[in-house]
């Protein structure tokens, strides 16, 4: 006898079962979704191996699904929308499906007809109602939902609230004739005229308020308002917001804690070199030089200094930006007041330890005054003593110190002289008789801190090419042809070679924020770096020596697209962008 499986198949709803022949396998059922298999009464979960002998025991029992129906509200983390959640569950009217003749069949069901639950628009306001959500209901969209038919499963904003408006900071906005100074760097004498408007104060402009679902408000993000003040040779409106030039002369716009302060400096033209004829030169306003800067003249300017030519073997100190039209050679250069990270951190702890000084002598002789003590034992001058050689001994050692390491600001250095003999034989301190003398100093450590560094951290020197030169920058080096060569930068803000053949080779630089050069490096000796934000160097001619505050990364010859940033450890990491270096390049102080 041949062997053949057995056979199962359902139709209209009837299974009929055919026994294998030989030693055929015997067909099996498998119940599917919504589906029970009962054999003489018991159900069974598993696989089924069936024949016609129990074929009028087998029933098959249809589950029958209830419908549901669930609402939800979901909130966006802003409050500023709602969500309606719709989950419904339709009642279905099932029937078995046809299978065709197979060993093996799985038992499933079809539907008729899905009959979904029907939602209201009362139940949706009444679930709003119970999250408290009364603001920005969209009843159009509720409606919508209302009018569908059918399967509703999904999510739908029907709640959205208002955003608060953001409102418009306070500017300072220059002149038109202000605006062209950049264009006539080295042409124009006085670039405002007596009595010319240098700018004005456009009002900050408050925001609106919002609203979230809940009817809320929403408070907008505060503006920032200016006070706009006048400096030197310049008069405010009675309005304040515009100011007037009362001479000719070079605007100068100084932001400070919310403040700009507009200055006009008189401008003096040299119209030729600085030389023999001209003599060292010192001038508290602009300067203009139509030549060079020649060997081994000084220039010394409150403001800004323009050179139209060359500066060479000279010394040159400004208290304003740098523009040199060409290059700079073999000089020494002292713009704004730049100090190294060392001492800023320095004169910071200065003033705390000064602050507690204070604190200190009025505690002890308040004491003595409240316990009616002889208070010629406690003469303030023996008690500064008592308190620095005892409770603040690191005080003497800053002050010492930073007064040896002094280089480039003679403000500071006028200020540290007046107090290191002091210091230096600390019997002198017996003979003060009140604290004011500490008290001004400190105050003077403050100003200085608070406003020459901060703000001369916006000056730039634009020039061609740098070569065996030392600078030292409160603000940034912009270099726009050739490069720098053998030279030392340090720049509060940044060094950056704007040029695509640009360079820096030998030397050392060193910048508080960005380096920046399509090629670094030199073949006869190391190039060093040191950065404390990011540096891109597009390909390194030579070993390059690159250095964070606790990190060092040896670059060698002819690696390219090298770009590190400092992160929050001070270690030097593969940078994912490449530095900003636009806001850098805008002489605009706004």
């Amino acid at each position: 006898m041949e062997n053949k499986d057995g056979i199962v198949y359902l139709e209209n709803g009837n299974l009929t079962i055919i026994n294998p022949e030989g030693l055929g396998r015997y067909p099996r059922i498998t119940a599917g979704k919504n589906v029970e298999i009962y054999i003489n009464g018991e159900k069974e979960n598993k696989e089924v191996v069936v024949s016609q002998d129990i074929e009028e025991l087998i029933e098959l029992k249809i589950k029958q699904t209830n419908k549901s129906k669930e609402l939800n509200i979901k909130v966006s983390r802003n409050k500023l929308k709602a969500y309606l959640l719709i989950d419904l569950i339709p009642e279905q009217k099932l029937e078995i499906k046809d299978k065709e003749p197979a060993n093996h069949i799985k038992i499933e069901t079809k539907s008729q007809k899905k009959v979904y639950p029907k939602i209201s628009k009362t139940e949706i306001l009444e679930l709003l109602d119970y999250y408290n959500i009364s603001y920005g209901i969209n009843h159009d969209q509720i409606s919508k939902i209302m009018t569908q038919k059918g399967n509703l499963n999904g999510e739908y904003l029907i709640a959205e609230g208002k955003k608060a408006k953001k409102g418009e900071n306070a500017q300072v906005i220059k002149s038109e004739k202000y605006k062209q100074r950049d264009e006539n760097l080295f042409n124009v004498i006085d670039s405002i005229e007596k009595g010319e408007t240098i700018c004005y104060k456009k009002k900050a402009v408050e925001g609106e308020y919002g609203m979230n679902i809940f009817s809320d408000r929403i408070s907008p993000p505060p503006v920032k308002n200016i006070e706009l003040k006048a400096g030197k040779n310049v008069q405010l409106t009675k309005d304040n917001l515009k100011a007037i030039a009362l001479e000719g002369g070079q605007p100068k716009l100084i932001r400070r804690n919310g403040t700009v302060e507009v200055h006009i400096y008189k401008q003096y033209i040299i119209k030729g070199d600085v030389d023999k004829h001209t003599g060292n030169i010192k001038y508290e306003g602009d300067l203009l030089v139509k030549g060079d800067v020649k060997d081994y003249f000084n220039v010394e300017v409150g403001n800004d200094l323009k050179v139209q030519g060359n500066i060479a073997n000279a010394e040159v100190k400004t208290q304003g930006d740098l523009y040199v039209n060409n290059n700079i050679i073999a000089s020494k250069l002292f713009i704004g007041n730049y100090l190294e990270q060392e001492i800023i951190i320095s004169l910071k702890k200065i003033i705390h330890y000064l602050e507690d000084l204070n604190k200190g002598v009025e505690e002890i002789l308040g004491e003595a005054s409240k316990r009616k003590m002889n208070l010629s034992n406690f003469r303030t001058g023996r008690v500064l003593r008592l308190l620095i050689e005892n409770k603040f001994p690191e005080l003497k050692t800053l002050i010492l110190h930073v007064n040896k390491s002094i280089k480039s600001s003679e403000q500071l250095k006028k200020y540290f002289q007046e107090i290191t003999p002091y210091f230096k034989n600390m019997a002198n301190l017996e003979r003060i008789k009140d604290e004011k003398i500490l008290s001004n100093f400190k105050n003077n450590l403050l100003e200085f801190v608070d406003f020459n560094l901060e703000q001369n951290g916006v000056l730039n020197i634009y020039t061609g090419y740098i070569q065996n030169s030392e600078i030292n920058i409160g603000g940034s080096v912009i270099i726009n042809r050739l490069g720098c060569y053998n030279s030392t930068i340090r720049a509060k803000k940044s060094i950056i070679v704007k040029s695509k053949p640009g360079f820096l080779k030998g030397g050392s630089y060193q910048a508080e924020e960005v380096i920046f050069s399509q090629a670094a490096g030199s073949k006869l000796s190391k190039t060093y770096f040191r950065i404390g934000k990011q540096i891109f160097i597009k390909e390194a001619l030579g070993t390059l020596v690159i250095k964070s505050e606790k990190d060092r990364k040896i670059i060698e010859e002819g690696s390219k697209n090298i770009n590190y940033e400092v992160n929050n450890f001070g270690e030097l990491v593969t940078a994912g962008t490449l530095p900003n270096i636009n806001k850098y390049l805008l002489r605009d102080e706004n």
